[in-house]
């Protein structure tokens, strides 16, 4: 059963006839007698007397047409609730992200500025401790942020809302030695040529790294993740990344890159997600936008640049 077919029932109850209420409806009078038979066909009634002088209901489809105009009804009622609801939430949403998942924001921005055109958005770019500072200060009220074992205790006050959790790997050029692998310890990767990102998650994955194993040949650092993915495809390095963050882009190219686990290391765990103070009640606004975040992600909306 289609909101549709109850639309027609109702319209052509009204007109008398399929003609007419074909014309009201601006559609074909062949969609109309289809759709009813359709409706009649899954309730096992008729609904219409059909004769040269009109369309007539019958007993069985003056209840259905009650029924239908009652859930009809009940459906502009919920959209003017919800479009009320829209224009109460109002004012201002403040938003701070790292750069690697900027990108991640459009499609649910998108979404949340079509249905609450009334809120003004401010977003900012910042490092990760910028972002953090900035939900402890006030002066954003949502933070997109990597977390992971080192960044814990600076994030006491603040509620951390896991959107992707994920493992630290190291992805090679499909003509590198190690390909043939499909693992590689911290000893390999000490002879090997970097290329890192410039993040605060894999700053702290590479400092660790080098207190325990010593120092690494670093070729460069960038935030331009195209670059790094170029470098390692033109075979001038290696690189680390999270193995949630090249399912959203282009890094894996499966038949030019690959991906190898760490082994005699122990598992370096991150999550990418949002973060809120837990002093502060959230806005309406935030728990809306916090709503329209999950939501991309879970469907993997995120995934369209």
């Amino acid at each position: 059963m289609q909101i549709e077919q109850l639309e027609y029932v109702i319209e052509v109850a009204k007109a008398g006839t399929i003609s007419t209420a074909s014309k009201n409806l601006h559609v074909t009078q062949s969609a109309v007698s289809q759709s009813i038979s359709c409706l009649e066909e899954e309730l096992g009634v008729t609904l219409f007397h059909r004769s040269r002088t009109g369309t007539i209901p019958t007993d069985e489809g003056k209840k259905v047409i009650q029924k239908a105009y009652e859930i009809i009804t009940k459906i502009q009622e919920l959209k003017l609730e919800m479009q009320s609801v829209k224009m109460v939430v109002k004012g201002e949403l403040k938003l701070a992200s790292i750069p690697t998942f900027m990108t991640f924001l459009l499609n649910p921005l998108a979404a949340f500025k079509a249905d609450f055109p009334n809120v003004n958005l401010e977003i900012k770019e910042q490092e990760t401790q910028e972002v953090v500072d900035s939900v402890n200060q006030g002066n954003v009220d949502i933070g997109m942020i990597a977390i992971h074992e080192g960044l814990k205790d600076k994030t006491e006050d603040l509620e951390f809302l896991p959107l992707i959790k994920g493992e630290m790997k190291v992805y090679v050029p499909k003509n590198s030695p190690l390909a043939i692998y499909d693992t590689v310890t911290p000893h390999d990767l000490i002879n090997q040529t970097i290329v890192m990102y410039d993040g605060d998650y894999v700053k702290w994955f590479v400092n660790n790294f080098l207190q325990q194993f010593g120092p690494l040949n670093i070729l460069f650092k960038s935030n331009n993740t195209d670059v790094i993915r170029k470098a390692v495809l033109k075979n001038l390095a290696i690189t680390f990344s999270p193995d949630w963050y090249p399912r959203n882009h282009e890094l894996p190219l499966k038949d030019k890159i690959k991906m190898l686990h760490i082994i005699n290391h122990h598992p370096v765990n991150m999550a990418f997600g949002l973060v809120y103070s837990k002093k502060r009640p959230l806005s309406a606004s935030s728990a809306k936008f916090i709503k329209y975040v999950e939501k991309a992600f879970q469907t993997k909306d995120h995934f369209t640049n």
